[in-house]
């Protein structure tokens, strides 16, 4: 199954569960200048990391290959495409559809795991203006040695399936094949208020998961109860991410 098929009939979960990015991210990448020139989004589902390269004053390319999660962004970003600061592109991190040299930075946000390093290299590197570089973000709740991220993570071992170990850990293995001219790692935390709702469409929306239409998903949804029911406090849990921001240079 090809990645971006991963996510058919997971878009609606996707948006409604998935964690945002933290304001703080947003401030560090104006900070460092990041945001002066346009963007390339890379893998940019439904608008997450998008979301917060706009608030910051960014234009924005979105390259989203999965038409359910593309249709998703440009419904929730509509006036950022009327306006032009967004245009949406049925494309991949191998074939991204820019033209050469039009960008000053990529991002690929909960996506870079997905790429084949070395078509991707090649296209970073034609489309990235001299001097670019590339911004690799993912949230993160494994490492996180609190009570529910614990529980949730052994609810996740016991319904996990065709997907490699890799993808379900920190991304270090694509970092040195994306980043090969060096990086710097910043990370920020990023709570994430549930209700058991929510924590449902959360598990759902995750690829090597059942999905909601799955027979499988009856089975997780409650199991996810038993640990919500244990920690829960006033009708939510805190799933404790950290949002790591990996910056380097393709070459």
């Amino acid at each position: 199954m090809r990645a971006p098929d991963r996510f058919l009939g997971r878009a609606g979960v996707y948006a409604a569960a998935r964690p945002s990015y933290p304001p703080a991210l947003g401030e560090w990448m104006s900070e460092r200048g990041l945001l002066l020139g346009p963007v390339a989004d890379i893998g940019a589902g439904t608008g997450l990391f998008t979301r917060l390269l706009l608030s910051r004053g960014a234009g924005v390319h979105a390259i989203e290959p999965n038409p359910e999660m593309r249709a998703r962004l440009e419904e929730a970003l509509r006036p950022e495409l009327e306006s032009g600061r967004l245009s949406v592109v049925d494309g991949t991190s191998e074939a991204t559809g820019l033209p050469s040299a039009s960008v000053a930075l990529i991002t690929a946000a909960q996506a870079a795991h997905w790429f084949a390093p070395e078509p991707t290299l090649r296209e970073f590197g034609r489309i990235l203006c001299p001097g670019g570089l590339v911004l690799l973000v993912w949230n993160d709740w494994r490492g996180e040695d609190v009570p529910f991220n614990l529980a949730y993570g052994e609810v996740v071992r016991r319904f996990q399936s065709g997907m490699p170990e890799a993808v379900s850990r920190a991304p270090s293995p694509e970092l040195a094949q994306l980043l090969p001219g060096g990086f710097e790692h910043v990370a920020f935390g990023n709570p994430l208020t549930l209700t058991r709702e929510r924590l449902h469409a959360l598990a759902a929306s995750v690829s090597y998961l059942p999905s909601p239409t799955s027979p499988d998903f009856p089975a997780l949804a409650r199991a996810l109860d038993g640990v919500f029911g244990l920690h829960q406090e006033d009708g939510t849990v805190t799933l404790h991410y950290r949002a790591h921001a990996y910056l380097g240079r393709p070459s």
